[in-house]
């Protein structure tokens, strides 16, 4: 039992969750309602959209276990009591478990593409694979570059449902047709969403983990640029959530979805206030720890927001 608890912790199986929620809501309550209001139908059988989420969790998974891997001596100064490989999983089986979620992920990517007939999307999950290991290996180690990368790959994996809507890959025209051009524009709000919390946490959880990353020769925001710049960019981007949840709150105010409206505020916008205020006093890790959870929760709320799709469609 302890291995087993050892290893749900080591691929971070609640952010796994919350990808495979992302996906799941991203499908069934905007996806799905938005083509049947319009008369159509998904790309996606419900096996081959199950395939293609589980897909992404497996790499995600793998992503999880390499970067453990490549930090146990970041993670010794900042979280002893939280490590998991060397102490509970040797770094060999690790290793395995890597390549194997890796090669089933990608595998799983290629059956998918398969089955709708547009083999060249299996290639997506080829490159979100490449992208987490050189993350592991050295952008991590990057000012800003590693921060924008996995805040890049947290909006892909929004973004990969609509890859394999066929409104979006079939030609120039359905792209351009009234249903695709708003999957697009939900999708691509949803991905900026998730872009730019994605980077406030990224940027917290530096300065969680300044004192272990500097000794290992880390080259992060707040140890390069400090940690007055680094707060005031996580400022900057918390300001851009506000102002394009606005844009949103105005454009589904015309079509009278006030629940939603007031939704926004209360459970994503307020969340945003009290943040900024939590991170202006924050000095000590435990007070970006703090920061760091709340930023997961709004991420969640901001999920859960696609379910408003679902009811008022």
């Amino acid at each position: 039992m302890k291995l087993l608890t050892a290893f749900f912790k080591l691929i971070r199986y609640p952010n796994l969750i919350y990808i495979g929620l992302t996906q799941f809501l991203l499908q069934y309550c905007v996806v799905a309602p938005l083509l049947q209001y319009n008369g159509e139908s998904p790309s996606l059988s419900p096996l081959s959209f199950f395939l293609l989420s589980l897909s992404t969790v497996l790499i995600a998974a793998a992503g999880y276990i390499i970067n453990d891997y490549f930090d146990i001596n970041i993670d010794i100064i900042n979280k002893p009591d939280k490590m998991v490989l060397d102490k509970i999983i040797n770094r060999r089986w690790a290793m395995a478990w890597h390549t194997i979620f890796n090669m089933a992920g990608v595998s799983i990517g290629f059956i998918v593409a398969w089955r709708i007939g547009q083999i060249y999307l299996g290639f997506t999950q080829v490159f979100c694979s490449l992208l987490l290991w050189f993350y592991s290996t050295s952008f991590k180690r990057q000012v800003l570059i590693g921060n924008v990368m996995i805040s890049f790959l947290t909006a892909l994996a929004v973004v990969v449902v609509g890859f394999y809507e066929k409104k979006i890959y079939e030609s120039f025209e359905a792209i351009m047709s009234p249903v695709g051009r708003r999957l697009i524009q939900i999708i691509g709000v949803y991905a900026l969403f998730a872009f730019m919390i994605s980077l406030v946490r990224e940027i917290v959880k530096d300065l969680e983990d300044m004192i272990g990353d500097s000794k290992d020769g880390c080259r992060t925001i707040p140890i390069v640029w400090g940690v007055t710049p680094a707060k005031r960019l996580c400022y900057g981007l918390l300001a851009g959530l506000q102002v394009l949840i606005l844009l949103v709150e105005i454009r589904i105010a015309f079509l009278g979805w006030y629940i939603a409206i007031i939704y926004l505020v209360l459970f994503v916008q307020a969340p945003c206030v009290y943040i900024y205020l939590q991170l202006k006093k924050a000095h000590l890790p435990e007070h970006y720890h703090k920061v760091s959870s709340m930023v997961k929760l709004i991420m969640l709320t901001g999920i859960l927001s696609m379910i408003f799709f679902k009811i008022m469609l």
